[in-house]
């Protein structure tokens, strides 16, 4: 098989094509919210560092404040991952599979990875409404902050889950 062929199949096999209006500006916003978040995380960790070794005095707040952040922007790579559809996953034997083998397994497994999710989701919406309002120990800020990125992980990720359902046959 030569070069060109095999890219032509790959090509054919992944059907590559660009995202609608709607899904590109979604991208766009968690994309732009993540760069924000990473770049106040950035910020938050200089200045403190700055502080501490400039003026022998440590900002406490920055420390709590970061960690909401990192949780935050996990939350968002893990929807832009799955937005992307760039998951790890393991395909040794869906490799191997027909075509309508494999159609019906990317279904199954969609909605039972999206089934979990949304489970998993309303759990942590439980949990949020029980102690979200619970206060951090330094800036008293409601711990809810940090549960709710939970949460939105959690329901970004079973919605992002059911792309394969929708997939037009290659």
């Amino acid at each position: 098989m030569s070069e060109a062929s095999s890219a032509e199949l790959l090509l054919h096999d992944h059907e590559i094509r660009p995202p609608n209006k709607v899904v590109a500006a979604l991208n766009w916003v968690v994309e732009s919210l993540a760069m924000l978040v990473m770049a106040s995380l950035a910020v938050l960790v200089f200045v403190n560092a700055f502080s501490r070794y400039a003026f022998s005095m440590p900002l406490p707040w920055t420390e709590e404040v970061v960690i909401y952040l990192m949780v935050w922007l996990t939350a968002l790579g893990i929807i832009m991952a799955g937005m992307r559809q760039t998951l790890i996953c393991c395909d040794i034997l869906t490799d191997r599979l027909r075509s309508s083998r494999r159609r019906v397994l990317a279904v199954l497994s969609a909605l039972l990875g999206s089934g979990v999710m949304f489970y998993c989701a309303w759990l942590s919406w439980e949990y949020l409404m029980v102690f979200g309002w619970d206060k951090s120990p330094v800036l008293r800020m409601p711990k809810g902050i940090v549960i709710a990125a939970l949460f939105a992980a959690l329901l970004g990720l079973a919605c992002t889950l059911l792309v394969p359902i929708f997939k037009r046959k290659a």
